[in-house]
């Protein structure tokens, strides 16, 4: 065991980060310290946006430097503008870490479309900017489009739309608080020159095709692809019911993709962080177009990577934070493939009761690989959490496999073995 004797800050610390990060940290000699008030909970809690004042957060975390001295700043989620305010903080103290501007420019959807535009020009979707209370250029749409906040979390307010009645429903934030947005606007206010905050939502082509999505961070410059993931959908949704890995899309594909990737970023100047890009293949046109960029990890899918190449993406974002050179391997893991499977319903559900410590045991002395992430809570509906539109998650199963059919029947025996019991939500005329 090594001594730590160095301070990484962790905001917004999840489960997952939390867990992962202290114990790389161990193995380093680096102490991993929560920030508690950039703690999880915006999921489930809709003022949480509102009752966090993110620009003081970076005012008071830049002074605890002067009490604990701090070596890195990092942060696993992009609750809105966390991620910002982990680069602010880094540039403030002169740690290593990404500009604000490049993540803002990333996470606002409509402007990363004018980078896209510059940058990609070929896998930029065609899209508007409108806002809510413009029915004028409402009326002048046409249709079908798709339809999203420049800001979001799980898809939420996210819709295919075929007609000026849909698209009004669709953009009445009645899925996503406007608390939600709070933080972001503030640091939008303060940290960029941007004509439009979070308020606005875009409307663009529909795509068609093979969604992917792909990993990989960026190190002084450098770019690396850690891999591309298959993103699986329920038939006729946009919810989705699978991650796998590694994608089952050719070579010649996957090298087009990785190209644009390494175009955008440089582009934007883009470096010292993690990224996410989400694509779309269109196997007919062959056209590959991207549906967004996050400025993160997709942190549901690093041990789907430690699973198959026997790397672990939290490694990077530590080593990243502390200004040194990660290392990320491929195909050195256990299985030939992996995948993260979502526990879904496309009904509100009332939860009585959830798997207890005794039917996780169960499963994992089955399948020691698979690791269980409950999301319901009992006594609450599932709607009390943010969700996509649409449904529901209350689950996800991550999970090792042979091959991508044997991903599929393993999935199916795991979900037998977790009981859930939900009772039907009365839907009010």
């Amino acid at each position: 065991m090594t001594e730590n004797n160095r301070n990484v800050l962790l905001l917004c610390p999840t489960r997952r980060a939390g867990e992962a990060l202290a114990a790389l940290g161990e193995k380093i000699g680096c102490n991993i310290i929560e920030e508690p008030r950039s703690r999880g909970g915006f999921l489930s809690n809709p003022t949480y946006g509102h009752e966090l004042d993110i620009l003081d957060l970076i005012e008071s975390t830049i002074e605890l430097n002067s009490k604990v001295k701090l070596d890195g700043v990092t942060c696993a989620v992009a609750f809105p503008g966390m991620n910002v305010a982990s680069a602010c903080i880094a540039q403030k103290l002169g740690l290593p870490g990404p500009s604000p501007l490049a993540i803002l420019t990333c996470e606002h959807k409509y402007y990363s479309r004018l980078a896209q535009q510059q940058f990609v020009p070929e896998a930029t979707a065609a899209f508007q900017l409108i806002h809510p209370d413009d029915h004028g250029a409402i009326d002048s749409i046409e249709f079908p489009k798709f339809v999203k906040p420049v800001k979001s979390i799980l898809s939420s307010g996210a819709y295919a739309v075929r007609s000026q009645e849909e698209l009004r429903r669709a953009i009445c934030r009645d899925g996503l608080p406007v608390d939600f947005l709070k933080p972001f606007n503030d640091l939008i206010s303060k940290y960029s020159n941007f004509e439009y905050n979070a308020d606005y939502f875009l409307v663009e082509e529909l795509l068609e095709g093979w969604q992917v999505s792909l990993e990989g961070f960026v190190f002084n410059g450098e770019v690396t692809i850690m891999g591309i993931v298959d993103s699986l959908m329920f038939p006729g949704t946009i919810s989705f019911k699978r991650f796998q890995y590694p994608s089952c899309l050719s070579e010649a594909v996957q090298s087009r993709m990785r190209d644009i990737a390494v175009r955008y970023l440089c582009g934007i100047k883009y470096d010292n962080w993690a990224f996410n890009f989400e694509m779309m293949y269109n196997p007919v046109t062959e056209r590959i177009q991207i549906i967004e960029i996050n400025a993160r990890l997709a942190s549901q899918f690093w041990d789907m990577f430690e699973k198959v190449d026997g790397s672990n993406p939290y490694d990077a974002i530590l080593k990243i934070a502390l200004g040194e050179r990660p290392e990320f391997k491929h195909g050195l893991g256990e299985f030939p493939v992996a995948g993260s499977c979502v526990l879904r319903t496309f009904e509100d559900r009332l939860v009585k009761s959830v798997p207890g410590a005794l039917e996780l045991e169960r499963l994992v002395s089955t399948y020691p690989d698979a690791k269980v992430e409950i999301l319901a809570q009992v006594g609450k509906h599932l709607s009390d959490q943010i969700q996509d539109a649409g449904s529901f998650r209350y689950g996800l199963v991550n999970i090792g496999a042979d091959s991508y059919e044997h991903l599929e029947s393993k999935f199916e025996e795991c979900s037998a073995m977790l009981p859930f019991e939900f009772e039907h939500v009365r839907v009010l005329d």
